[in-house]
């Protein structure tokens, strides 16, 4: 792709079986400069969507995108529930993928989101793939932040 700009993308997502493959995908495309992976409740609790990040991460030796965790609940506190049904009781069984070695960001997702938009020279496109509790967060809380989003591109 010489010649095109990649897109500056921040994939915001809740990693189960069909995350896992957004994450690989983004990471590999030349079309996308993926800024940082961040996760939210969703398909498992927090905890197990951003280790499913962090092990992703990991046996796709993607090391130089910040992985942060965000928010383990809707902002209203309604329970949405997650998904042992479809992606199992990890959010990713079916296969034993060991311990994460990729490291957790200290910053919470959405200050890493923001970060980002402060930082490009290029509008950044966003795209959540699971609730979009870090995204309504981060245009509460970062409201002039707004401009430096070209898209959010969303599953729903």
């Amino acid at each position: 792709m010489s010649g095109v700009t990649p897109t500056p993308l921040v994939l915001d997502c809740d990693p189960g079986h069909d995350d896992m493959v957004a994450i690989l995908l983004a990471a590999a495309s030349p079309a996308i400069d993926l800024k940082a992976i961040t996760t939210v409740a969703g398909n498992g609790t927090l905890e197990q969507t951003t280790r499913n990040a962090l092990l992703t991460c990991t046996h796709a030796q993607i090391r130089d995108v910040p992985v942060a965790a965000g928010c383990a609940e809707p902002l209203l506190g309604v329970d949405v529930g997650t998904a042992p049904a479809v992606h199992g009781e990890s959010g990713m069984d079916g296969a034993d993928l060991g311990e994460p070695d990729v490291p957790l960001d200290p910053r919470h997702g959405v200050d890493l989101i923001a970060d980002v938009l402060r930082t490009t020279t290029q509008p950044v496109t966003i795209i959540p793939t699971g609730p979009l509790t870090n995204i309504a967060l981060l245009l509460r809380r970062y409201p002039e932040l707004r401009e430096a989003i070209g898209e959010i591109v969303l599953m729903g």
